[in-house]
């Protein structure tokens, strides 16, 4: 046996695209090129596409197309320059530009397919001066969203969110230790895996019908 190893054992980092004014872009690492999802990154107060890059370089590695997009860059037009034409499109927004992420949802011209939300503010509070910029939402839409909430959130108290979600069936949330800003608190490593795993299952039903064809052909 050949104590060569392949090099197709070894997926190169995917790297951070610059675009166009206020875009970075991260292709999928899978090595056959295709893409899971198209994942949009939204920022928040205070926050660049630093704040993203190893969650953006952890999802794009598992096969999903992300695409950052800052703030002044959430018009209708460029939303849907970010959707791939296959598989889910998803809306991934932190602080304020969870709130975007919510506004685009609304759009019948965006379409998400699902949303993440990270710190949803629900209390009209500023930031290092910047206010939310977005009225704060008195409901979820009807979308399969996954919310992510520090235990101490000062700035948007995580009883808000629970009471919000009580009422959106197809909303998860989950706590993580800390206070407002989950990407850079003690829990950030697990924000990667909550979200890995709602994206995976958001795939799920598009699967299944192939899987139970499959399941019939050899039956």
């Amino acid at each position: 046996m050949s104590s060569m190893v392949s090099s197709s054992y070894f997926h190169p980092r995917p790297r951070g695209y610059v675009g166009g004014p206020g875009t970075r872009y991260w292709p999928s690492g899978d090595p056959t090129h295709s893409r899971r999802a198209s994942v949009v990154l939204l920022p928040g107060r205070g926050e660049s596409a630093e704040h993203f890059e190893g969650l953006a370089f952890r999802l794009a590695l598992d096969g999903y197309q992300v695409t950052f997009l800052d703030h002044g860059r959430d018009t209708v037009l460029a939303l849907g320059e970010a959707r791939a034409p296959d598989g889910p499109f998803v809306l991934l927004g932190s602080d304020s530009g969870a709130l975007r992420a919510l506004v685009g949802a609304g759009s019948p011209a965006v379409r998400p397919d699902a949303l993440v939300l990270l710190d949803l503010p629900l209390v009209y509070r500023k930031i290092a001066g910047e206010d939310p910029g977005q009225p704060i939402p008195r409901s979820l839409p009807d979308l399969p969203i996954l919310l992510l909430h520090a235990e101490r959130d000062e700035v948007s108290p995580l009883a808000l969110a629970r009471m919000m979600t009580r009422t959106a069936r197809r909303a998860r949330l989950a706590s993580l230790p800390g206070g407002h800003g989950v990407l850079a608190g003690p829990g950030r490593r697990a924000v990667g895996a909550h979200i890995l795993l709602f994206l995976e299952n958001l795939r799920v039903p598009r699967l299944a019908p192939r899987q139970r064809q499959r399941d019939r052909s050899v039956d």
